[in-house]
């Protein structure tokens, strides 16, 4: 019979530490890191803090709240899991130019940098003349500008791109 005011928590611990690792078990869990494992202890010490005894065991609401709290764990990991694909699935399917960097190899930390550096005009010379290797001629065709644009566009972010890469590099 557990008492409401536990002075030896370690002992409950001995007591119901099988328990903790049978509901890993049993929920299919590979705990590398004992995250699940400190989810128990905190749970069976909610366990603790909040029993009554008239209303059952201590064994039976000692696993249902551990129970509870690795599924909630589960569910909440799964649900950072589903937003960190979904944010890069994003990130790729919206934005070709990170997709075809990232196989060049490009830094795509270094290539967020330089995008917030410069201006949109700016940015469409370096993706186009630098990361697509497209000619000054061309870039105008496909931005329906002269070619004195484009190499306004290139002799104004030249010099954000020499302190940024000084600053990077340092």
């Amino acid at each position: 019979m557990v008492e409401r005011n536990m002075n030896n928590f370690e002992t409950i611990v001995k007591d119901y530490e099988k328990m903790i690792y049978r509901i890993i078990h049993k929920l299919g869990i590979r705990d590398t890191d004992h995250a699940f494992y400190q989810e128990g202890l905190i749970a069976l010490w909610k366990a603790v803090e909040k029993y009554d005894p008239a209303r059952g065991a201590f064994s039976s609401y000692a696993y249902f709240l551990i129970e509870k709290a690795m599924i909630s764990l589960i569910r909440k990991n799964n649900h950072q899991i589903q937003q960190q694909h979904d944010y890069v699935t994003n990130l790729l399917v919206n934005n070709e130019d990170y997709c075809t960097y990232a196989e060049m190899g490009m830094d795509p930390y270094l290539l967020q940098s330089i995008r917030q550096q410069l201006t949109k005009k700016q940015w469409y010379w370096f993706s186009l003349f630098i990361l697509k290797d497209l000619s000054i001629y061309e870039i105008a065709i496909q931005e329906d500008v002269t070619i004195d644009a484009v190499k306004n566009w290139a002799r104004l972010a030249k010099p954000k791109l020499r302190n940024l890469l000084k600053d990077y590099h340092d």
